[in-house]
């Protein structure tokens, strides 16, 4: 009986220990396999527009604007909405102006308890038509489920994107 006992528990001891070696060996694949995405990644999105940049630019650059066309300050669940020439707000997501030049704005968007995220607009000349390119660059932590999940930002942010630049175009 005891020696039955003594089989038994050294049994259930290799399997834990096989388990926990197991669980360790995982987690290490997972950490080398985070290892390979990028800390920083940017998400684009870019359109052409047959008219000249100056009456693409304004629209582009004042932020009061962006209620016109800009599907992500437009979402319902934002709420408390305010805009202005350079700063949008709401009790969810603020984004502020941080610098712009004759083709470039700069504005940097902070959700609530999140941390900020920087974001420009290139407008860009080309004979008769003006490209917009707009990007949202992303900084990660070094932890594996932080970059696993940023692969989903291209897919989040994407689709409003796209829609929000055919809505400028219109």
């Amino acid at each position: 009986n005891s020696a039955e006992s003594v089989s038994a528990l050294i049994c259930s001891m290799r399997i834990i220990k096989l388990g926990l070696i197991s669980l360790v060996g995982l987690s290490f694949v997972i950490f080398l396999l985070s290892a390979l995405i990028p800390s920083e990644m940017r998400v684009s999105r870019a359109i052409t527009i047959d008219v000249l940049k100056d009456s693409v630019i304004g629209k582009v650059k004042d932020l009061s604007k962006w209620q016109q066309w800009n599907v992500l300050v437009n979402k319902a669940e934002l709420t408390n909405k305010d805009f202005s020439a350079n700063r949008f707000a709401s009790s969810e997501l603020t984004v502020t102006v941080a610098g712009t030049d004759s083709s470039l704005i700069q504005t940097q968007w902070v959700r609530t308890g999140q941390p900020p995220i920087a974001c420009g607009m290139n407008v860009l000349a080309a004979d008769n038509r003006t490209i917009v390119q707009w990007y949202f660059d992303f900084k990660v932590k070094w932890y594996p489920w932080e970059k696993f999940g940023s692969i989903i930002f291209d897919n989040q942010l994407g689709p409003p994107m796209e829609q929000s630049l055919a809505q400028l175009k219109k």
